[in-house]
This record gives structure tokens, C-alpha cells and sequence, in this order.
């Protein structure tokens, strides 16, 4: 797309925004071709066993499979199989997200610095509301998060808002962590994995300007440590 001198803009996992970035220092094609680069909250991408545990829970097996979401058709949406015989199968947010597929995720998802798209313009993520003091995941009308990180992603916003297209009210940021606790808890943890990662590998992600010892100040020792261990353990495939 870079070869073909095509504009366009780019929507992606903070990894991948981060890599865009990255290609960008090497190559001013990345810089006058992608205006916006544009990301979500990531809390790690499932292995294909997850998606085939998921697809076991819900009774139905991948050859059946026609079509399938993760979410999606409402808020937080439901994860659904649809058959090659037209049979659909649903199963809520909580339990597909909360009891399966979190259980799958890729081991460089949890070593990952970045699941709030630091790299990016605009971020976007579910604005969850609270019931006693954790995320409700029940159905109703949805709404987002957007998280401006520079000033080419608040011009971009500027002029959504300006045409219509988007409808924005500010938010205290002490709210945008109890929307999302895994992330912050994620950010304090992530330097202990990324030690115990490389201690088990001999080698592991190298990080610049990730305020990553900031964020591990904020943890609490037991927790810390339990979470080193852990990924440890997992590096060494214990």
C-alpha cells in the first residue's frame, strides 16, 4: 500500500500501531501516507484453542462453523456461531471473555508494555459502567472511550465532533481506571513479567519511555511478585 502512494489511515492493536511507528523512523513513506493511526484498548488476542474451547462451549464444532464474532449486535454483543444449516449459538460477554477465551491468551500478550495504545493518536475502549466497584458487562446501550495522544488525533476528533459524527462529554481520568482495571493492574505487573521472562528466556521485549518502574511503584510486593512468578513459570513452560 506504501508502494502504491495510496493515503490512508490505520486502525490497529497497539502492537501493531507501535510497529507502524517504528517503520516510520526508517521510512518517511509511513509519515506522509498514514495520517491517523488509530487503536483500542487490547487485552491480548486469544490463541485458536481458545477459539475452539469457546466454539466446544457454545456445542458446536469448526467445521459447522459458516460465520463467527467474538462480539458484536449490541453491548458488549454477544459471541455467536452461525451453521452452514442457518442454527445460531450465543453465549454473553462475561462468560466467553470471562471464562474462556482469557484463559487462551498468547504469551506475548502477557509480557506486552503497551494495551492502551500509547503509540497511537486516538484510542478508543469500552466505557464500562461500575457495579460494586468492578466493570457490569450486561446488555445496554454502549459507549466509548477516546483517549487523544497527540495533537493530530485531537484535531481528528475536533473535526468529528464538529460534523456531527461523533457526540463527546469530558471524563475525569480517575474514572478510565475503574472502567478498566485489568489495564492499570496490567501496567503495574508487566516489568515483573518482563524480568521473569527474560531470567527463564534469556531474552525478552526491550522498552523506552513506558514509565514502566512508575507504574510497578504502584503495585503492591505480594502481587508483584506472585505475577513474576507466574510468568516464570509459563517461560520455562512449567
Amino acid at each position: 500500500m506504501l508502494s502504491g502512494g495510496q493515503t490512508f489511515a490505520f486502525v490497529g492493536k497497539p502492537c501493531e500501531v507501535a510497529a507502524l511507528r517504528a517503520l516510520g523512523r526508517i521510512d518517511a513513506r509511513v509519515g506522509r501516507q498514514v495520517p491517523y493511526l488509530l487503536s483500542f484498548m487490547c487485552a491480548g488476542t486469544p490463541s485458536g484453542l481458545g477459539t475452539q474451547a469457546l466454539l466446544a462451549a457454545m456445542g458446536v464444532t469448526p467445521e459447522q462453523v459458516a460465520n463467527f464474532r467474538y462480539r458484536g449486535d449490541g453491548w458488549p454483543g454477544k459471541a455467536r456461531a452461525v451453521t452452514h444449516a442457518g442454527e445460531a449459538f450465543e453465549m454473553d460477554y462475561n462468560q466467553s471473555w470471562g471464562t474462556i477465551l482469557n484463559r487462551h491468551l498468547q504469551f506475548r500478550c502477557k509480557i506486552c508494555p503497551d494495551g492502551t495504545g500509547e503509540f497511537a493518536d486516538l484510542v478508543c475502549a469500552d466505557a464500562w459502567y461500575g457495579k460494586d466497584g468492578y466493570p457490569d458487562f450486561a446488555e445496554r446501550d454502549g459507549r466509548s472511550l477516546i483517549l487523544v495522544r497527540t495533537p493530530r488525533g485531537a484535531q481528528l476528533l475536533a473535526e468529528a465532533v464538529a460534523a456531527g459524527d461523533v457526540r463527546t462529554e469530558m471524563l475525569d481520568l480517575r474514572e478510565v481506571a475503574a472502567m478498566q482495571p485489568y489495564q492499570v493492574e496490567r501496567k503495574r505487573m508487566v516489568l515483573g513479567r518482563l524480568l521473569a521472562a527474560r531470567a527463564a528466556q534469556g531474552h525478552a521485549p526491550v522498552t523506552r519511555r513506558l514509565r514502566l518502574v512508575a507504574a510497578a511503584r504502584q503495585a503492591s510486593i505480594g502481587a508483584f511478585l506472585r505475577s513474576a512468578a507466574g510468568t516464570f513459570r509459563r517461560a520455562k513452560g512449567e
